[in-house]
């Protein structure tokens, strides 16, 4: 059965981001396809619950819209996606102008899971060799690796009391 919130999801970013291509010339929509598929698959291996799996997966196909379209959080409250889902679509919104890394750490601060678990997978997907990108400037591999690096031991590192939005009070 699908997960039909997942498949609005999914259909909600291949709209929003219909026509856009990625540094390496294919449809974006490629990259958050993967990102989804491997933010969910990091919830399992985490052992999250089923619905946080979901809500990475989620997360996954909507991590840009905010940033590369003319997409807004209300947007996606109004589409109906849970407001921890855009919550952590949000965290992965990085300002015009702000330093990449120190995005990263602002996510990690945040405690939120999803998000955290987000970023690791997009950093994943744009380090793969299979993905080449040689559009882009070799110093996005190095802040990818390094943004990975922070992301795994911040995620090894959380309580096992921490929920999908952050720790619980």
């Amino acid at each position: 059965m699908a997960d039909w919130p997942t498949l609005g999801a999914e259909i909600f970013a291949r709209r929003a981001h219909s026509g856009q291509v990625d540094k390496g010339g294919a449809p974006y929509t490629g990259h958050l396809g993967r990102v989804a598929a491997r933010a969910r698959a990091h919830a399992e291996v985490l052992g999250l619950p089923l619905q946080h799996a979901e809500w990475c997966q989620q997360v996954g196909w909507l991590h840009d819209t905010i940033e590369d379209t003319g997409t807004t959080a209300d947007d996606l409250l109004d589409a109906g996606f849970d407001p921890a889902v855009v919550q952590a679509v949000q965290l992965l919104t990085r300002p015009a102008g702000k330093p990449y890394l120190e995005c990263v750490a602002g996510i990690i601060a945040s405690g939120d899971r999803l998000a955290m678990i987000v970023k690791l997978s997009d950093n994943e997907d744009n380090l793969d060799p299979a993905r080449a990108l040689p559009l882009a400037p070799p110093e996005h591999g190095l802040r990818y690796q390094r943004s990975a690096e922070m992301l795994r031991v911040a995620l090894a590192r959380l309580p096992s009391t921490t929920t999908a939005r952050g720790p619980r009070g």
